[in-house]
Order: structure tokens, then C-alpha cells, then sequence
């Protein structure tokens, strides 16, 4: 699956969860500063992008997403790791 493929899933999700335009958000975004969310959205979020991608993030991953970046960044690593 192509990086622009996963960057739009992504962005797709967010924009479920929370009603913001997905064209808007930068890769960059912080999830509390940038897009001012709470935990409870942004856990909305990785289980809709968990679905998606067919995998399931351990508590550690869950805690350390905070930008768009680090949620693309895991869905790489998941899609790379069952690759190989």
C-alpha cells in the first residue's frame, strides 16, 4: 500500500471521528494542540484506523501517538512487520 494511500485513510478517520475537514490536517498535526482533541477521540481514532488497516496496537503504541505523523508511522511499521 502506497504512503499517500495511508496518509488519506488516515486523515478519513479523523475526520469521522471528529468532523474536520480531512484536506485540512497536516501530517504534522498534534492531536491536543492542533486539532484539540481529548484521549477519548483520539482512541476513537486508532480503533478506526486498527480496523482499517486489520491490526490490532498494543497499549505502548496506543500512549504514544500524538501527531498524525506518529499514527501513519505506526500503520507503516504494522503493514512493513506483517510484509516481512
Amino acid at each position: 500500500m502506497e504512503l499517500e494511500t495511508i496518509k488519506t485513510k488516515i486523515k478519513d478517520a479523523i475526520q469521522q471521528v471528529t468532523g474536520v475537514d480531512a484536506t485540512g490536517i497536516s501530517d504534522s498535526a498534534s492531536y491536543i494542540d492542533d486539532l484539540g482533541l481529548d484521549s477519548l477521540a483520539i482512541l476513537e481514532i486508532a480503533v478506526a484506523v486498527e480496523n482499517h488497516f486489520k491490526f490490532h496496537a498494543t497499549d505502548e503504541e496506543l500512549s504514544s501517538i500524538r501527531t498524525v505523523e506518529d499514527t501513519i508511522a505506526l500503520v507503516k511499521r504494522r503493514m512493513f512487520a506483517e510484509v516481512a
